[in-house]
C-alpha cells in the first residue's frame, strides 16, 4: 500500500507541470505572430498583477496588434518593434525584456544595478509588432493568405515568390513612411504599392500606423523608442528638436542618447537637416516634443531578417534599455 502511495504521488509530481517560471520566449527559432500571441496569453496568467494586455487594432486578415502593459505606474514608455515585416527579431527582443523584467520583479532581482521595482511608479507599453501581417508574409510566403491575393502580393513584389526581403505591410505600404512629419517631401519612396519604401497615399492611411498614432497619444508616454534592426545605430532627435544642444530639452534629450549609446556599444548618430521624417519617432518628437529613439539592433542586412544566431549578442546589448528609459522617465517626470 505504501509503495502504490509513493508511485502514485511520483506520476501526479511528473503529470503536473511546475509552478517554476520557464521561459515561455523562444528567441531561437523564428518569432512568429502565433508565438507573440501565445506568449502573451502564458506571461498574463503568470504574472496577472503586473502585466495587462489590449488590442489596438485587427489588421485585413484578422491578426491583432497587442499592446502589452508592464507596472502599475501613470508614468509610461512607448516600446515598439516589427513596423517593418522582415525585422521580426525585434518583437523577439521586446518580449524577452519584458519576461525578463517581470521575473526579475517578482523575484527582488537587480539587473546590472537597475531595479525592477520601479514598475511600480512606471509602466512600459510594448507594442511587439506593429505588422502582423506583413511579418507573416515574410516568414510564410503567399500560402498564409487566401490565394485571391497571391497575384497582388507577387506583383508588389516585383513578381516573385520569395517574400524574404518583404518590409511593408499586406497592402504595400511602408509603416515606417506613413507618419505626419515632412511626409509630403519624403524622397527615395516608390510611387506604387511594393514591397519597400512606398509611403501611401496619405500619411495615417495604413490601419496600423493610425492605431498606433491613437494609442501613443492616448498614453502620452515620456519617452518612445522604436526598434529596427539593420545598422547598429541609435537615431535620435528631428529638424528643429536636438539639432543644438541650447535648450535645455534637447540637452536631456542628448543625454539620454549618449547613455543608450554607451549602455548598447551601438552607433550614436548625430541629427542632421537632411533628416527626412515620415518615420514614427520623426512624428514623436515633433508633436509630443520628448525624446524618442530608433535604435537598429542588428549589422547592416538587405533584403532579409537577421540570422537568429545574432540574438545572443543583441539581447546582452539591449536587455537593461526598458529599465534605464523607465527610470529616465521618472526623472523628467518630476522635473
Amino acid at each position: 500500500m505504501f509503495k502504490k502511495l509513493i508511485w502514485t504521488l511520483i506520476i501526479i509530481f511528473i503529470a503536473v507541470p511546475s509552478t517554476c517560471h520557464a521561459n515561455e520566449v523562444n528567441p531561437k527559432v523564428m518569432y512568429t505572430y502565433e508565438a507573440l500571441t501565445e506568449d502573451i496569453y502564458q506571461l498574463s496568467k503568470q504574472y496577472p498583477n503586473l502585466f495587462t494586455y489590449k488590442t489596438l487594432t485587427t489588421t485585413t486578415f484578422g491578426r491583432k496588434i497587442w499592446a502589452i502593459k508592464l507596472g502599475n505606474g501613470k508614468t509610461s514608455v512607448l516600446m515598439h518593434g516589427a513596423h517593418h515585416a522582415r525585422e521580426w527579431m525585434t518583437s523577439a527582443l521586446l518580449m524577452r525584456m519584458l519576461e525578463r523584467y517581470l521575473e526579475a520583479y517578482n523575484q527582488h532581482q537587480a539587473i546590472e544595478g537597475f531595479n525592477p521595482k520601479i514598475f511600480d511608479k512606471v509602466s512600459i507599453w510594448f507594442v511587439p509588432m506593429v505588422n502582423p501581417d506583413g511579418v507573416t508574409l515574410q516568414q510564410y510566403g503567399l500560402h498564409a493568405f487566401p490565394a485571391y491575393t497571391h497575384r497582388t502580393l507577387m506583383d508588389m513584389n516585383e513578381g516573385s515568390r520569395d517574400f524574404a526581403r518583404w518590409k511593408s505591410n499586406i497592402h504595400g505600404i511602408d509603416l515606417n513612411r506613413q507618419y505626419p512629419a515632412n511626409w509630403e517631401n519624403l524622397k527615395g519612396v516608390n510611387s506604387k504599392p511594393s514591397y519597400q519604401f512606398y509611403k501611401g497615399t496619405m500619411p495615417l492611411e495604413a490601419e496600423e500606423v493610425k492605431a498606433l498614432v491613437a494609442f501613443t497619444r492616448e498614453i502620452n508616454p515620456e519617452i518612445a523608442a522604436a526598434y529596427h534592426s539593420s545598422g547598429n545605430v541609435i537615431f535620435w532627435g528631428y529638424h528643429q528638436w536636438g539639432l543644438t544642444h541650447t535648450t535645455k530639452f534637447t540637452d536631456d534629450y542628448y543625454t539620454i542618447a549618449e547613455k543608450i549609446a554607451d549602455i548598447t556599444n551601438y552607433e550614436l548618430e548625430e541629427p542632421a537637416f537632411h533628416q527626412q521624417g515620415g518615420g514614427f519617432t520623426d512624428w514623436f518628437v515633433e508633436e509630443f516634443e520628448k525624446p524618442a529613439f530608433t535604435v537598429e539592433i542588428g549589422h547592416l542586412i538587405e533584403n532579409n531578417s537577421l540570422p537568429l544566431d545574432n540574438f545572443p549578442s543583441i539581447w546582452k546589448r539591449n536587455k537593461t534599455i526598458g529599465l534605464f528609459l523607465a527610470e529616465k522617465a521618472l526623472q523628467r517626470k518630476k522635473q
